[in-house]
């Protein structure tokens, strides 16, 4: 097999999620909002907004498409009776503080920007994410210094279609100019990173979460027990394993 290029997971796959702390995060974008005059106690805000984004969640399973981040607070608010749509400044203004919150929290292993580097002299590269929020996600690459080394950046918010949807893997394949059969997929669940793109003829490495602090993020608790048909042609605890393990994929 000849590799051509290598499509990674964004979220506890390159970067570690472990420090995004959600109820900080939803207490800053609490206190923005009340700083423009929208006005909800936080313990009822935060229940509502829970309620609305396990339901997203849920409708996300099922049709694989993506719902914008704003939206969410659209309809915590609405709960109130407070009508505000999602493109209010108000609104965009929470988001941003809640997004910037996340960000901060991130971090990346130190030998990253090195491996990727490395790694990119010989294949095209690619991040292949969900994120509802997409301009996150870029922010963080190149918070990390790191977006140079990716030859196209794929994430749900900006296409409309989420993991596992074979849309979202097929529009990188289009944008690396490659092949399924040339790619190798690598990332942390299951489901979204091993089962959807080897249905669509790619190798797979799953980088395991043993040993690892429970990331806290949306969608980690999607992934646990996850239903899935397809086994990963290669397994690792840490992306510092992954040339060793390409190399025996090309043998």
């Amino acid at each position: 097999m000849t590799i051509k290029a290598i499509m990674f997971d964004f979220g506890d796959t390159l970067v570690h999620t472990e420090g995004f702390d959600y109820d900080s995060c939803l207490r800053k974008m609490h206190q923005n909002l009340a700083q423009n005059e929208v006005f909800v106690p936080f313990d009822d805000f935060k229940r509502a907004y829970f309620h609305v984004r396990d339901r997203f969640y849920r409708e996300m399973d099922k049709t694989l498409e993506e719902q914008d981040f704003a939206e969410r607070i659209t309809q915590t608010l609405s709960a109130f009776g407070i009508r505000l749509p999602s493109e209010d400044k108000r609104v965009q203004e929470a988001v941003e503080v809640f997004m910037k919150g996340f960000v901060d929290s991130l971090r990346i292993d130190d030998y990253l920007p090195t491996l990727l580097k490395q790694l990119h002299k010989k294949y095209r590269l690619a991040v292949v994410s969900n994120m509802s929020f997409a301009r996150a996600e870029s922010d963080s690459l190149k918070k990390f210094g790191i977006m140079k080394h990716f030859d196209a950046v794929i994430i749900s918010g900006n296409l409309g279609w989420r993991k596992p949807s074979p849309k979202i893997y097929q529009e990188a394949l289009k944008a690396l100019g490659v092949k399924a059969n040339e790619t190798v997929f690598v990332g942390d669940s299951p489901k979204a990173d091993i089962e959807g793109p080897k249905q669509l003829g790619m190798k797979t490495v799953l980088l395991t979460k043993d040993n690892k602090k429970t990331p806290s993020t949306d969608t980690f608790r999607l992934y646990v027990n996850e239903n899935v048909s397809e086994v990963p042609n290669k397994t690792i605890m840490e992306l510092a394993q992954l040339p060793e393990v390409l190399d025996s994929l090309e043998k």
